[in-house]
Order: C-alpha cells, then structure tokens, then sequence
C-alpha cells in the first residue's frame, strides 16, 4: 500500500493507493514479478485481426506453450465508470498464447488455467491494459477497465472536433452516469457541484426549475444573463417567461419594477436528463468564440444518446419517491396571553388558547409519493441506428397543488447511404406542467411565507367541519396560508418540439485528405400556457385589487429555428509531423417570442375562465430576432501531433444590433503542448494557452426609444414616451479571455490534474446614462465601460483503491473575482430594496456584485453607506466518491460554497412581526438596529450540501438468468440535498427571489421552502 498525496488548491487530501488487487485476502502471496512496463498515454491501435482470433496482437517473446490441462475461469469485464460489459477484450493467461475474448455483454470462459495462482492479462484498443492474480481455488473474476487511454473527443468548432488530449482549452465534460447517479428533476440541477467554475443557482425550492447558471463570473450587467445550450447542434430556447402572478402580488410595484419575481422556470428545465450521453461546458472565451454574440455566458453542449452497433438493448426503469420538507424556519413560542398581545395588540386575547399550531408544517409538510418511469431501445439495423426512449414522471410537491409532471418521448435515427451519406435526425416531443403555487415577495401580502410571519401560533388556521377556512384576524385582508395553497392555481403547461437533422457528404476521402460537406438544420418550437385563478373565495379577495376573483390566461409562442452549411478538410500524413483540419461554414439563426395575458376580474358566479369578468385587461409582448453568421477555423497539430494550434475567426450580424448589416468578428486563437521527456510516472503533461473574444447582444428593442399606448391625450388615446431612449449605434458587448493551463495524467491515470487561470474583459457594457431633462428622455442605453473577472479552476481525479474493492474520488476547485474598471456614467444601483436593507451598487474601482447599505451617521446626521457584503463565493468546491465492492457500489457527492452574502428579508418580516424564534433574545435588537445598519439581515451564505447520494446492488446473474432474455437488473435507493450544513439562518442559502439576474442575485423574500428527495430505483436491461 502506498500513500499518495495530491495538492488541492483550498485543501490538501490524503489519499491512499493500493496497487493493482487481484487475490483474495485468503490467497497466497503472489511470486514476485518483474515489474510490468509502463503503459503509454495513448498506445497505438492494434493491428486488425479476426474477432475469432485466441492470440494476442503481440505475443511475449519468450511464450510457454500453453497449458494442455487445468481448471476453467469465468468472469465479466466492464467499464468501471458506466458498469457496462466490454466486448472483445483478450483475457490471456500471462506467460502463454492461451486467451479468448469477451462476449457483448462483458462475460468470457477461459479453459485450461493451469492449476495455482496464475496471472490473467486483460487488454483493449480502448482500455488500459490490466494484470488480474486469479487464487489458486478461485474460478470467477469480476474486472473493471479503465477508459483514460481512449480517444474523447471534444467540440472544438461548428464542425470539427479534437481529442482531448490536444484540447487547448479548458472544456468541462460531463457523462451520462455522472448526471444520472441520483434522480434529478432537471439537467442544469444534476449538473450542481459537478463542473468547475459554474456556479448553479436554485432560486426557489418550487418543483419544475428556476435554475441559474453563471460561468466564470458575472458578465453583464444589463444584457443576457444565461448560457447558450446547443443540443445535438440546436441552438435552444432558455428563455424564462413570467407566469403572470405579479398582477394579483403587485410584485412590480415599488423600487423594482421586474416580472422576474413571478418564480418562473427557464426552460432547458424541459429536457429530459436520462437521455443525455454527454454535456461539455465551453466555460471561456477561447473556447466558446466560434458562437460569436451570443457565447459571452458560455456554451453548453448537450449530445443525446444514439443507436450503436450489436444486438437491440432494451433499457426499463421504474422510481419511487417523495420529497419532504428539508429545512423550517419555525416561530415565536408566545408563552403567556400578555406577549401575544404586545405583539398582536388586544385582540389577541380574544383568540388566545394556549394552543401551539405548527402552520410551517401544515403548509409544506405534504409526503405524496412521486413517481418516474423511463423506457429505451437501442441499436442498429444494417446501416440503420436508432435510439428511441419514453419518459413518464410525476413529482408531487410538498404544498398542496404544487408539483411537476414531464412527459419525453425521443427518437434518434442514424442512416449511412452507400460510403459517401451519412444522415442523422433527433426528435424529441415534451410536455410538463409545473404548479409552482404562491411564494416570493408581493406587496399585498398574500403570498405564503409573507402572510406566515403574521399568523402566530396560537391561532388555529385549520378549515371547519364544512370546509371554510378562518379569516386571519391580524392581516386587514384577512390571508390565510393554508387556504391559500388550497385554492389558488397557479399552473404551467408547456408543449415542446425539438428536432435536428444534419447529413454529412464525403466528397474526398483517401489515407491522408478527407473533404466532407456537413449541412444542418434545426427547431426548437414550444408554447407555454400560464393559467392561474384566485377564486372569490379566498379572504384577500378582494382586499386586494377590488374586485372579487381574479383568472389569467397566459400564451407564450417561442421558436428558434437555426441552419448551417460547414466544409470541412483534414490532412493527414502517415508521418504524422503535421495534420490539419480546415472548417468553413455559414449559419442562419432566428428566434421569436410572442407572449400575450389576458387578466378577468371581477368573476361572476366565481367561474374560472377569463371570458367569466366584467373587468378584462390585455397584455402583449413580441420580439423577433433573426442573426447570420461566418466562420474559418484552422487546425494544425505537429511534432508527432504533440504540438496544438487552433485558430479561428467569426462573423456576425444581427438585427437587434443598432446597424443589422455591420459585421461584428470574434476571433480565437490557442495553443497546447504535450511534453515528451517526464519522469516515468507521468504519462501525459501538456500546457495550454488561449485567447478568444465573445459577445453579448443587446436586448431586443434596446436601438429603439419607448412608447407607450396605455395613456391619453386629453381624452384621445395617444403615444407617449416611456423616458427611455434606444441608442441606433447600439452593438453587443466585447468580451476578451485570457487563459493558460496545465493538465497530467500520472500513475497509468490513477491521478488526473487539470488547473486553468484566466483574465475576462468585458468591454461595451450594455449600459444606461442619465439624459438632460430637455431631450424629452430620462435615459439612453449606450454601450461604454469595462468589467474584469479574473480566476483559478482546478480538477483531480484519482483512484486510491482498485481491486476488490475500487476507489474512485474527484474533487473540483474554483474562485473568480469580479471588478469594474470604467465606468462612463454615474454610479448606479443594479437592484435591491435601498440603503437601508441592502442594494447592489456598480461603480468603477469596485465588485461588480457588491451589496452596499447604510452602517451608521456622520457628524452631521447623514446615512454612512458603503460596502457591506458581496454575493460572489470566495470559492466553490465539488468531491465526488465512488466506491465499488463486487455488486455494490455507493457514490455521493458533496457541494461546498464558502462565502457569498445574502440580503434575508424573510427574517425582516418576521421580525417586523415580531414572530421571530429568537425575537426576545435578538429580534428586538435587530428591529431597533435596523434603520441605520442595513448589515443586520446581511448573512453569510456558506454551506455544505450532500448533494446526492446512491447505493446500488447488481443483483445476482442467476437470479437474471431465471428471466428470458434479461442481461441485467439494478436495485438503487438514492437521495439528493439530503444534508445540508450551513450558518444561514434561512430557509436555504441558495435563494434568488429575480431569478435569472446578472446582478441582484441571493435576496430572500419568502421563497418556495426547500425539499430533500429520496428515490428507490430497479433498473434491469434486455
């Protein structure tokens, strides 16, 4: 056993490695061996031979005959990440000619083993090569390859790709099994904790998403928030659409006038995660250019899964589960009448029992089971491959009328027409309806959690033998929370269509040139229907518009459409000191959202449909964007192909640009180097160094000035300025990066080692600035101003154990800062509730994600404001374990935030109402404090999270056996955010009551409670 250290940069992990375990504890000590030779990073293919052969490629020189008699071993071979069996891989006897090869599914039957220990050589093109010591008595092996020597390749362009080995740049990527080790509701949820440097935010713990990724910093201050999601070359629609609610919550009015507090969901929630094959995260500049404006957040590469090769794999999954309520915030015990009236006044007295009602726990307390069922087939036909999967689930949340039902059904189809056509073809039909219920801030005080802190516990808020719930004495609307999640809808429904073709035309192909035509072409189609209804009923109605009753109806019709036509060369030589790929290619991009809401009050008879009010109001929204866009990608390696160079440059135009006809370049350039000369235990070292320039396109509309139509001229309906004036030279925001890294492969890949640094420039912020008063305008967008992130991401893997029982742990690092360094206009506030709570301010010298408030009064009585906190993490960090013992394997991962503040004005409010669990020992302090130090609902948002966890057992082949054709089944029970350890003492320190914001993030104002999931899961394959 030998002890390995490995260097983390924020902590050091002692890790223990046990060389290669092929003998059981009660077998004899193996005979010494002459030490095996060191494998290479990536060995050369084997020459071709008949699948029947029994020889190895390269018999050892000085081979025995092979034994004529002895015992017969049997076994299986599989991946060790994916426990999936490996065909065709040689299981020879060491020192002989004597071997066979597995079968499809991993099992093989070697005869003749010679009698004692003996030593089995396990060897594939695609694997590392393995030495197994089989015990004197022992007849069955169970062997896990692992798969660091093959050949990944990695999207480095439109059409072209590179092996990782030669990558220059720093790509995240993520398989099917590590987004699938624990049932997820959505792919950017599984993605949480799992790549360095993307910081994945869950607004909410409403069922159905709300999620927010930020890579590498925040990037912008008014434009684009979110990542572009390619999948399967389509470029899809996360757009969040507002559900409406702020019509009845008000939410809009005040200082933050944003639908973006609706709780909405954004859309890549949609897809279905089981069939994911890969995800890789395109984090800088240098790597993502070639999407030009619309790549400054990074670029997420989905590719499904496709038919392959062999006999028809069928796949069936059946979970169980439910989620219940993972963390309370509680309330104030009153222990005598007088409290309850010195906080209630005299009325209190009168509904004074002594009682203590848990309303929290009444509220979200439900446990209804959820359900998920998943289907696929896969496989290939003659020329013809095919995946095809089905996808039922069902969670129930833990409101009343909360939860989320998703209905996929996909079918990928592959056709090779001759030697020439290739042609491929994804399709994916989804449905979901997400109920998110009533949460987040309002200021009419009938959302959940604002009206909680107003109920105290010793009033009963139950409904009565006939069902009528009890009017809230303490609130003049009379809210109450339970009726609320009882009656209110508030409903989701969205139909979706992606599909995605692309045909490959193989003009020339000899030994070294290949000349290839790639055309492809896209949709992404889906409608979103809002439905909410707040009957007549209900106590706040209508306390809180007027009118008793309120229906809307919302319809959203979001398509993008996107085409491509790519020529594509590769030279390569037999000498293999220089090969180039060439790509060129033009692409046509288009998106549209038309959004309109039709809002009834007033409801007759309190029937639902919007056509039942006397007062009907309309509202609609539509954006039209259409882009162009053309590239020319070089790339060359050399020496050996040790030596990487990539260049590229892009073109593009777009109409939300001030001039659609201008062209905007982006260009790239970068470089790898993989050493030759390192010491023996150093398989691979490379460096790397990039520089790449992204955009960010203006919103739409952000060239024109406003008008509004809802307004009139004495008495005549009339245009009117909105105050804001477009900018006809608007253009996107320049983003350059910087960055340089290193990655090892060390101990035949027991331990990998990735570490990158980079700088990011944003330029041509997306700003606006005050105008005279003279021009008819308040203010302009403009573009001015700069903004830097600079940061450090690092990545190891490594396997501490294998044999017997095998250790796979990883562990990922990262940490960004964020500075504005030029700031044209005057400093500003980016959202927030004031000075006085805590608001996000932009100005030059400064953290882009700043929270100032107000810390006291100078001498002469005015508020003192500057900086009290900051939502940027000091740094994240991921650790994922997977541990295997025969047919049982546990993984789980855990999540730690270090730093990052949040503004918790849900602890406000309870204070304000005086029902705070620790009012009397801190509450009263707060609320005399609050006023002139904005620091006393800053808290600290450090946490640690097990973010999930599974244990499977691969039950027994015999008992699979006793089914036809059943090759494999699975018994997994899993669970996600099952522990969380944290200071905060909110609901949850991942919060974000706007949503997708680039910079008002981590404010709590009465969030959807957050939920623990637990999942029993049988997999079993045909």
């Amino acid at each position: 056993m030998t002890l390995k250290r490995a260097l983390i940069p924020g902590c050091v992990i002692a890790l223990f490695s046990l060389e290669t375990m092929a003998q059981e504890a009660t077998t004899p000590a193996p005979e010494p061996q002459a030490p095996a030779a060191q494998a290479p990073a990536t060995p050369a293919p084997a020459p071709a031979q008949d699948p029947a052969a029994t020889t190895p490629a390269s018999p050892p020189p000085a081979a025995a005959p092979a034994p004529s008699m002895g015992r017969t071993v049997k076994g299986r071979v599989a991946d060790r990440l994916t426990n999936e069996g490996l065909p065709l891989v040689r299981v020879i006897i060491k020192g002989t000619t004597q071997g066979v090869e597995t079968e499809l599914d991993g099992t093989f039957v070697l005869p003749n083993v010679p009698p004692g220990a003996t030593t089995l050589l396990f060897s594939s093109q695609d694997y590392g090569e393995r030495e197994v010591r089989v015990g004197a008595t022992q007849d069955n092996v169970n062997v896990a390859l692992d798969n660091v020597f093959s050949e990944e390749m990695v999207v480095v362009g439109r059409a072209s790709e590179l092996a990782r080995k030669h990558l220059a740049n720093s790509v995240a990527s993520v398989s099917a099994e590590e987004m699938n080790r624990a049932p997820a509701q959505t792919v950017d949820q599984a993605l949480q904790g799992k790549i360095a440097g993307a910081n994945i935010q869950q607004n909410s713990g409403a069922p159905g998403g709300g999620i927010q990724m930020r890579l590498r910093g925040v990037s912008t201050i008014n434009g684009s928030t979110a990542p572009l999601y390619v999948i399967d070359g389509v470029l899809v629609s996360d757009v969040a659409i507002a559900s409406g609610v702020y019509v009845v919550t008000d939410s809009v009015g005040g200082s933050n006038p944003n639908p973006t507090q609706d709780n909405q969901v954004n859309r890549i929630a949609d897809i279905n995660p089981n069939d994911i094959e890969s995800i890789e995260v395109l984090k800088g500049a240098s790597a993502a250019a070639i999407y030009g404006s619309k790549a400054a957040n990074g670029v997420v590469i989905i590719n499904t899964k496709r038919g392959r090769a062999g006999e028809p794999k069928v796949e069936l999954t059946q979970r169980v589960g439910m989620y219940t309520l993972a963390n309370k915030l509680g309330t104030r015990r009153f222990e005598t009448v007088e409290e309850a009236v010195e906080a209630f006044g005299p009325r209190a007295a009168e509904y004074w029992t002594g009682n203590q009602y848990d309303h929290e726990a009444k509220l979200s307390g439900r446990r209804d089971l959820s359900t998920e069922t998943l289907a696929s087939v896969s496989g290939a036909s003659g020329n013809t491959r095919y995946f095809a999967s089905a996808m039922l689930r069902n969670d129930e949340g833990i409101i009343k009328n909360t939860g989320y039902e998703k209905e996929s059904f996909r079918l990928n189809l592959g056709q090779t027409i001759g030697e020439v056509v290739e042609v491929n073809v994804a399709t994916n039909l989804i449905h979901t309806l997400g109920q998110r219920g009533l949460t987040n801030n309002d200021n009419q005080t009938i959302t959940n959690y604002m009206v909680l802190p107003n109920v105290p516990e010793f009033l009963n808020m139950d409904p009565d033998a006939a069902g009528v719930y009890p009017v809230n004495p303490f609130l003049q609307n009379g809210a109450n929370p339970l009726q609320t999640a009882a009656l209110v809808k508030n409903d989701e429904d969205v139909w979706r269509f992606i599909g995605s073709g692309d045909a490959t035309v193989h003009l020339m192909k000899t030994d070294e040139h290949h000349l290839r035509v790639l055309a492809n072409a896209g949709v992404d189609r889906f409608q979103q229907e809002n439905r909410l209804l707040f009957p007549p009923e209900l106590n706040f109605e209508p306390a809180d518009d007027t009118f008793p009753g309120t229906s809307l109806f919302g319809t959203s019709q979001v398509r993008n459409l996107n085409g491509g036509l790519n020529l594509v060369h590769s030279y390569k030589p037999a000498s293999k000191f220089l090969s180039a790929t060439t790509s060129v290619g033009v692409q046509l991009e288009e998106r549209r959202i038309d959004s309109t809401y039709v809002i009834s009050e007033n409801l007759n008879a309190g029937q639902p449909g919007v056509d039942n009010g006397t007062v009907i109001g309309v509202r609609d929204d539509a954006n039209h964007v259409r882009d162009r866009g053309y590239y020319l990608q070089e790339e060359v390696l050399l020496l050996e192909e040790r030596l990487t160079l990539v260049g590229a440059i892009r073109g593009e135009q777009s109409s939300v640009n001030g001039n659609p006809n201008k062209l905007f370049f982006f260009p790239k350039l970068a470089a790898a180097y993989r050493i030759p000369s390192t010491p023996a235990f150093i398989n691979e070292l490379k460096v790397r160094a990039a520089y790449g320039e992204t955009g960010n396109l203006p919103q739409y509309g952000m060239k024109f000035s406003g008008m509004s139509a809802l307004n009139n001229v004495q008495g005549t309906p009339g245009l009117i300025g909105t105050g804001v004036a477009g900018d006809p030279n608007i253009r996107p925001e320049r983003q350059r990066e910087i960055e340089a890294g290193v990655d090892a492969l060390l101990f035949g890949g027991d331990l990998t080692l990735e570490l990158s640094v980079y700088q990011r420039g944003i330029s041509d912020m997306l700003l606006r600035r005050a105008l005279p008063t003279s021009t008819g305008f308040n203010t302009q967008f403009v573009n001015g101003g700069s903004l830097r992130n600079r940061g450090i991401e690092a990545m190891v893997q490594v396997t501490p154990l294998s044999g017997p029982l095998e250790w796979t742990s990883s562990a990922t690092f990262a940490l960004n800062r964020s500075k504005v360094t030029n700031l044209p206009v005057a400093p500003f506030q980016a959202g927030g509730f004031g000075n006085s709570l805590g608001a996000f301010f932009i100005e030059e010298g400064a953290s882009a994600t700043q929270i100032v408030g107000n810390v006291g009064r100078d001498a002469n009585g005015n508020p003192i404001v500057r900086k009290i906190g900051d939502t940027e993490p000091t740094f994240t960090m991921g650790f994922a374990n997977t541990l295997r013992y025969a047919d049982v394997t546990l993984s789980f991962l855990w999540h730690w935030q270090q730093g990052s503040d949040i503004i918790n004005l849900t602890r406000y409010l309870y204070d304000s109402a005086g029902t705070t669990v620790d009012f009397e020992t801190a509450g009263r302090e707060r609320v005399a404090n609050r006023r002139g130090n904005a620091t006393i609902y800053i808290e600290d948002a450090t946490f640690l999270k097990l973010r999930e966890v599974t244990l499977s057992y691969n039950l027994p082949k015999s008992w699979v056996s006793a089914i036809p054709k059943l090759q494999n089944a699975r018994l997994s029970l899993s669970g996600r955010n099952l522990l969380m350890f944290t200071g905060y003492s909110g609901l949850d320190p991942e919060v974000s009551n706007f949503g997708n914001q680039a910079i008002a993030r981590n404010i709590d104002v009465a969030p959807f409670p957050p939920s623990r999931s637990f999942w029993t899961s049988l997999d079993v394959g045909f």
